[in-house]
C-alpha cells in the first residue's frame, strides 16, 4: 500500500489549547476483495460499542485513483500526552478488533499528524467533500523555508477578494516520524460538495483584477517571486492528488 494511504481527512479545522491538541492519528484501512459491506457492517458495530463518548472516531473513503475503495479511520484532536494512556477497556477493545475487523482485511497502515493553523486556509469550514493532495518533499530540503513560502501566500490569500478565493477552504498537515520521506498534506474542504469543482461554478475575478503573481510581486517583489518558483519546484519530487468523502454513517455519532 502507497504511502498516501497513510493520509488524513479531517472536515474541521483543530485548534490548539495548552495541550497543543493539533495532532490527529489516522489508520488506513483496505477492506479483502468481496468484503467491503462485511467490513462496514462490523466497523459500524465496532464503532458505536467503543468509539461512542471517547477517542471519536470520524470515517473516511478514497473515491479516486489506485488506492479507490481505501478507508481512513482518523482520531483528531490529540495530545503528546494521549500517546501515554490507555484504555480502561483496552482487551474487550482489541479482541473485537481481532475478531471481527482484521480478518476482513488486507492491509492497515498507520501514521500520525499536526495540524498547522498558519499555513491554512479558512479551514474552520465543515465538509464532507474534499480533495486531498499529497507533496513528498526532497530529503534534507530546509522545511522552515518551506513553511515561509507557503505562509506568504496563505496571508495574501487571505486578503484577497472574489468569489473563488473567498469560498477556498485548505487545512494543512505535515506528518510526523515520517523519516526520509517527508510528507505534507494540503485538503481542500469543498463545502458545497463535488459539484464546486465545476468550471465556472465561483463566478471568477472581476476583469482587470489582479493575479496571485502580480499581488505577491507586489507585496514582496519580483526577485522574490522568482526565489519561490526555484524553491517550490525544487522542494516536491512526488504529487498525489484524489478525492474523498466523509462516512457519516461509519463515523461516531
Amino acid at each position: 500500500m502507497k504511502q498516501v494511504l497513510f493520509l488524513l481527512f479531517i472536515a474541521i479545522a483543530l485548534t490548539a489549547d495548552s495541550q497543543k491538541t493539533d495532532l490527529v492519528t489516522v489508520n488506513s484501512v483496505k477492506p479483502k476483495k468481496g468484503q467491503k459491506m462485511a467490513f462496514e457492517t462490523a466497523y459500524k458495530q465496532h464503532v458505536a460499542k467503543f468509539h461512542k463518548t471517547d477517542e471519536k472516531i470520524n470515517v473516511y473513503e478514497i473515491m479516486s485513483g489506485p488506492d479507490a475503495g481505501v478507508y481512513h479511520l482518523v482520531n483528531s484532536g490529540r495530545s503528546y500526552a494521549d500517546f501515554d494512556k490507555e484504555r480502561s477497556d483496552a482487551p474487550a477493545h482489541n479482541l473485537d478488533l481481532d475478531k471481527t475487523f482484521f480478518p476482513l482485511l488486507d492491509e492497515t497502515t498507520n501514521a500520525t499528524f499536526r495540524f498547522m493553523d498558519s499555513l491554512s486556509l479558512r479551514s474552520e469550514v465543515t465538509a464532507e467533500a474534499f480533495v486531498v493532495t499529497v507533496r513528498h518533499l526532497k530529503e534534507g530540503l530546509d522545511l522552515a523555508d518551506y513553511r515561509t513560502e507557503l505562509g506568504k501566500a496563505i496571508r495574501l490569500n487571505k486578503a484577497a477578494k472574489g468569489a473563488f478565493i473567498e469560498n477556498l477552504s485548505v487545512s494543512y498537515f505535515e506528518q510526523l516520524w515520517d523519516g526520509s520521506d517527508q510528507v505534507t498534506v494540503s485538503i481542500r474542504n469543498l463545502k458545497d460538495g463535488f459539484k464546486s469543482l465545476e468550471q465556472g461554478y465561483y463566478p471568477s475575478n472581476s476583469p482587470g483584477s489582479p493575479s496571485f503573481r502580480q499581488e505577491y510581486e507586489k507585496t514582496y517583489g519580483a526577485e522574490a517571486w522568482d526565489e519561490r518558483v526555484k524553491l517550490l519546484e525544487a522542494a516536491v519530487v512526488k504529487t498525489e492528488v484524489y478525492i474523498c468523502r466523509l462516512r457519516k454513517d461509519l463515523s461516531s455519532q
